[in-house]
């Protein structure tokens, strides 16, 4: 790796500014949809503003827009720290990722506004950025004349970075090296591939272990209107107007054995970002890649496993109880159910003699109670057709209740409804009718929904923060080529000559027109999108919704009707009865009165059968239930013997299975648990211990609290 000279290091910090933040701006813009997004430090703001009295030293000059600073600051995933230090690594690799230099941005607050402020640094060819105050150095100590100022400086070095980034190409399933594949045409497959260098010593399970130093990488590339067909592994794509913004993430530094126990939960780590497309004529202006370390995931401390450790221990205590109990009661249950199996054995003798019993008191009825049998049955028919008469003749003359009328009303509107059902069923001239003219109206809702929805997202901030950045990074690019022509025609240096030109060019209306309508075009499809998505996703909802309504509507209609009609009628019915059955024959009774008279009769001849018979009457009686209650209780004697069977069959089963489970299970899981488990997780809390350690790159004192982060910015790939 090559040490920059002083005019060098001035030309790359330029170059951050030009290049890279253009692309920060875009790979921060789509991270936000994968990892969420808080704020970064006051200080990252400012630097990515930029300061236009800077000198000409100052990497951030060229990015002075507060619109810029504000929608990257918005946007990159960076958990917002209290620290003394704040600490920004930019890399500059190879397209193959080998690194060529580094830059480092360090800022040291000054909270107390003191006159001086001590400081640990490994950096070389240090510079202030931000103001004119000095410094004086011993070794790797610093001292700042900060006059109650804040510092920023820079400063290079060649110390091997925490992770490394490398980039494989492919062509056609083929691996291609950078400068062979520009300008090539054909299936193109880009994987960048993380590891991390950082390991640490910790304490895992009361040994000391080395542990590698987890970081958060997320790369991004712009892709133009060559790439057809992409696929992003560990990843995702945006369309933006003709290029493709392609946005991807791993986690280097994790413990296999935290990779193992997170893939056992179907969860996977990824450790790579891959990207294919068919292109022709390829070229890649550049990858970056943001990396920050392994706490900025927010873990949020210890884990404590002492509760889980008792727990297992009361599960297996548990497990061995169940299993035990479960043979007693085995035992027991067996017991019963011989017991049960002798009653239902005895239980034969007791229903055989009240089987004989029963026979012959039947015959002594049979014998001698005819008469009597027969003038009871007169009788209680005739009782029976008086009563039920009387009742209907009652009834007939009733008005029916309110609750009468509802059932009747029930009934009717049930057979209704069914009608109604079945010409409401999907498939039918009615049901379709409905359903596409509701499906109609709603896709054409949908469409005419799209100017609205295009003109809402461009008036929203989302539409100012894309078109700012859209409109810096045209006058870049316009300021970049027309720098070397302003330095010749007015003799100035090429600081002054960007400026000029990226200024001009930010004023520019043609070009203002120009990006806002590129701009206004990507909004306008993803309303496009949008109204598309939701039209072909609610469709059938809606169709069917208006479908239940309609036939709810008919149902309810028909039902109300029907039940209306069918009270009516039944009153008239009723009214008809009544007049007939007590219409006055011509032997001068009607049937009511007729049915009374038949069973006053039949009563009194009931009457005067001798009292011996209704005595022999009784004693049948009584025999027959003593037959049926002693065949009764054979009956659930035997029941009682399968049913203690069963239990006995079911307990025996029970304490198998609880045996089983408490030697195939519990005493598995809780092995696993003191085994692998337990180790993948202390593995993974000293992992987290370490990432949120490792807070500075280019040294820090002990006693300073300090943040850091890497952007690595890879080389273009270009047909020469």
């Amino acid at each position: 790796m090559k040490r920059l000279n002083k005019k060098e290091w001035k030309k790359t910090t330029k170059y951050i500014a030009g290049s890279a933040g253009a692309v920060s701006l875009a790979v921060a813009s789509c991270v936000a949809g994968i990892t969420g997004s808080t704020d970064v430090t006051k200080y990252d703001k400012e630097y990515l503003a930029g300061d236009d009295k800077a000198s000409d030293t100052d990497a951030t000059t060229v990015m002075n827009t507060d619109e810029l600073a504000d929608t990257l600051a918005e946007n990159v995933n960076m958990t917002e720290k209290d620290v003394d230090k704040d600490e920004t690594v930019y890399v500059f690799a190879k397209a193959n990722g080998d690194v060529d230099n580094i830059l480092v941005n360090e800022t040291l607050k000054n909270r107390d506004k003191s006159d001086k402020i001590e400081d640990t640094t490994d950096l070389k060819d240090i510079v202030n950025v931000k103001g004119d105050e000095t410094f004086t150095q011993n070794g790797n100590k610093i001292t700042w004349d900060a006059a109650g100022n804040e510092i920023s400086y820079q400063g290079t070095t060649d110390k091997e970075l925490p992770v490394s980034v490398k980039a494989t190409y492919y062509l056609d399933g083929n691996e291609i090296s950078p400068e062979d594949l520009a300008g090539k045409s054909g299936k193109v497959k880009i994987r960048l591939d993380y590891t991390s260098n950082e390991t640490v010593t910790k304490e895992v399970n009361g040994k000391d272990e080395d542990i590698s130093v987890p970081f958060v990488a997320v790369s991004g590339m712009v892709l133009g209107d060559n790439f057809k067909n992409i696929q992003v592994t560990n990843g995702k794509y945006l369309a933006q107007g003709e290029s493709n913004i392609v946005v991807g993430y791993a986690i280097p530094g994790l413990d296999d054995g935290v990779k193992d126990a997170a893939a056992d939960l179907d969860t996977e780590i990824p450790e790579y970002v891959e990207v294919s497309a068919d292109v022709t004529d390829f070229s890649l202006d550049m990858t970056v890649t943001l990396l920050v370390n392994g706490s900025e995931m927010n873990f949020s401390g210890g884990v404590d496993l002492t509760d889980l450790d008792k727990l297992t221990d009361s599960l297996s205590s548990a497990g061995n109880q169940l299993a035990d109990g479960s043979g007693e009661l085995s035992d027991g249950a067996t017991q019963v159910s011989d017991g049960a199996g002798t009653l239902a054995d005895k239980m034969g003798d007791l229903t055989s003699g009240a089987g004989s019993l029963k026979a012959g008191m039947e015959s002594l009825s049979s014998s001698s109670g005819d008469l009597s049998n027969g003038v009871s049955v007169i009788n209680q028919s005739a009782q029976a057709i008086a009563a039920g008469v009387n009742t209907l003749d009652t009834a007939v003359n009733t008005k029916m209740t309110e609750e009468e009328q509802a059932a009747v009303a029930k009934q009717a509107a049930s057979q209704v409804s069914a009608s109604v059902e079945a010409q409401f069923a999907a498939g039918t001239d009615t049901y379709n009718y409905i359903y596409n003219s509701a499906v109609n109206n709603y896709t054409t809702s949908m469409s005419n929904a799209t100017d609205q929805i295009a003109q809402a997202y461009i008036n929203s901030d989302a539409y100012t923060a894309f078109y700012n950045a859209a409109l810096s990074s045209k006058a870049m690019e316009y300021a970049t080529e027309n720098a070397p022509k302003l330095m010749q025609a007015y003799n100035l240096d090429y600081q002054t000559a960007f400026n000029q030109a990226y200024n001009g060019a930010l004023q520019n209306a043609e070009l203002q027109a120009g990006v806002a309508a590129s701009v206004q075009g990507a909004f306008k499809q993803m309303a496009q999108q949008t109204t598309t998505s939701l039209a072909e996703g609610g469709k059938a909802a809606i169709g069917q919704s208006v479908v239940d309504a309609c036939k709810s509507a008919a149902t309810q209609a028909a039902s109300q009707a029907a039940g209306q009609a069918a009270v009516q009628g039944a009153e008239t019915a009723k009214a008809t009865i009544a007049s007939q059955i007590e219409a006055t024959q011509a032997n001068g009774y009607s049937l009511v009165s007729g049915a009374n008279a038949l069973a006053q009769g039949t009563s009194t001849l009931a009457g005067s059968i001798p009292a011996l018979k209704n005595g022999i009457s009784q004693l049948v009686s009584g025999a027959n239930a003593l037959a049926s209650g002693a065949g009764q209780l054979k009956d659930g004697a035997v029941t009682l013997a399968d049913g203690a069977s069963q239990v006995a069959d079911g307990a025996g089963t029970l304490n198998e299975s609880l045996v089983t489970l408490n030697n195939e299970a519990i005493k598995k899981m809780i092995s696993a648990y003191n085994g692998d488990v337990k180790d993948s997780v202390e593995r993974l809390q000293a992992a987290m211990e370490a990432a949120t350690e490792y807070d500075s790159f280019g040294g820090k004192s002990d006693n300073t609290a300090g943040v850091t982060k890497f952007i690595i910015k890879t080389a273009a790939i270009a047909a020469e």
